[in-house]
């Protein structure tokens, strides 16, 4: 279960960096602020998982 957990981690802090990579490539606009809202999403949705496990492992 945390093998998958982590997987999750992983594939969640990879797409935030192809956003993050995204929005720097992107003009000022409408395209740059959606690239870097999925980004900060992303991020934390990989801290969500990250506390998630935190926890397990303390239980």
């Amino acid at each position: 279960m945390e093998a998958d957990l982590q997987t999750k981690v992983a594939k969640y802090e990879s797409k935030a960096a192809k956003c993050k990579e995204w929005a720097e490539q992107a003009k000022e606009g409408p395209q740059r602020a959606l690239y870097e809202g999925l980004a900060g999403y992303y991020d934390e949705l990989a801290t969500d998982f990250r506390q998630v496990i935190a926890k397990r492992k303390s239980a």
